[in-house]
């Protein structure tokens, strides 16, 4: 028996022989077809039987858990929001990050309990005793404070683990992301409209550490934290989706940004020319070697669009660059044999064949005269 069912099994009090436990576990375990793990069936064998809430760690806590106990730390609170209720009686809601040292998890408090966050009473860095109702929400797992549950403080030493990732193991699709990771790059403020007719607000900027770089979006009044280019972040709580062909993370309502004293080393990756592949985002650098006439062209929306090729060389061969957009007015007073660094183009497939690199928004290019 491992450590973690060993835990719960000593709190059976003898009601059950370790062998009838076990065997009722996985007997839950099939009957749900996989869909939990042996400790959540663990638990559920426990409170078959009769024993009370059982502690555990957040990184156990499921939806399908039901009530549950555990000790966490404060990370972050969120704004108190109010609402109406299909009654016509209004109701307040707030929420609390609290980890420790498995994981994190959003618990969510209504109406009194929503008041303390507005108080103060329940503030970041607290260590708090939990015992409320597990479920799915809209961001994952998430922990109901309602009626028949609690909070309340206790002195214990409860320290978060916020074990980060690599900006290299980011896949798409990943929930709980944590990263430190230097500013490389802070976009500007733009604004959009959602489908319910609001406006929006957005600024991506790149994060990059010894492992790569990765495009990072806020949304709304985290587009006003004061970021530079320089700075490293700790970012709690994100999650990762791919967009446009890239991974990209994006941040929540329960995403924590902050500053941290870590050192993080970064350096661009740079690209031979004659080791460019066909769907690859990537940075190369050359010399301006070919400058084409600017276009215009219409786009499918009616808007004019425009477009310029160069050709950048570097000492392993030469490739076509397409510059869209705003990007063409960077070639104002540039000449051939200017240095060229270009960021984050995409390698395409154009005319015969021929590899060309294309930049858009998300692309950076410096030209600088020869030396």
């Amino acid at each position: 028996m491992d450590q973690d069912l060993g835990e719960i099994y000593r709190r059976m009090e003898g009601r059950i022989s370790q062998e009838d436990f076990l065997s009722r576990v996985d007997e839950k375990v099939s009957l749900m077809g996989g869909l939990c793990d042996p400790h959540t069936a663990a638990l559920l064998v426990a409170r078959e039987l009769g024993v009370g809430d059982v502690q555990v760690k957040i990184r156990d806590i499921r939806p399908e858990s039901g009530m549950v106990g555990f000790v966490g730390r404060v990370v972050s609170s969120s704004q108190v929001r109010e609402f109406r209720r299909s009654d016509g009686s209004s109701g307040k809601v707030a929420s609390l990050i609290l980890g420790d040292e498995t994981g994190i998890v959003r618990v969510v408090l209504w109406d009194e309990g929503a008041e303390l966050v507005r108080s103060g009473d329940l503030h970041a860095d607290q260590v708090l005793q939990v015992r409320g109702f597990a479920r799915e929400g809209r961001d994952g797992t998430e922990v109901s404070i309602g009626r028949g549950c609690t909070l309340q403080e206790v002195d214990q030493d409860i320290r978060v683990r916020v074990e980060p990732f690599k900006i290299g193991e980011i896949s798409a699709d990943q929930s709980d992301l944590n990263i430190v990771a230097r500013v490389i790059e802070v976009g500007e403020v733009r604004q959009f409209q959602r489908k319910d007719g609001t406006a929006g607000r957005l600024r991506s900027i790149v994060l990059g550490d010894e492992t790569g770089k990765i495009r990072m979006t806020l949304w709304d009044q985290a587009v006003d934290m004061d970021i530079a280019e320089g700075q490293v972040l700790e970012v709690i709580n994100a999650s990762s989706r791919e967009r446009y062909g890239q991974v990209e993370v994006q941040t929540g309502r329960y995403t924590v940004i902050r500053q941290s004293a870590a050192e993080v080393e970064y350096q661009e990756s740079l690209v031979p020319i004659r080791d460019l592949e066909v769907g690859a985002v990537c940075s190369i650098s050359g010399f301006v070697s070919g400058i084409g006439e600017v276009r215009e062209f219409q786009r499918g929306d009616g808007a004019v669009g425009r477009v310029a090729n160069i050709h950048v060389s570097d000492a392993t061969g030469r490739v076509k660059v397409a510059l869209w957009g705003d990007l063409v007015e960077l070639l104002n007073g540039v000449d051939l044999g200017f240095r060229a660094e270009i960021h984050d183009c995409q390698i395409k497939s154009g005319w015969n064949d021929e590899l060309e690199a294309s930049c858009g928004w998300r692309s950076r290019i410096t030209f600088a005269p020869p030396e």
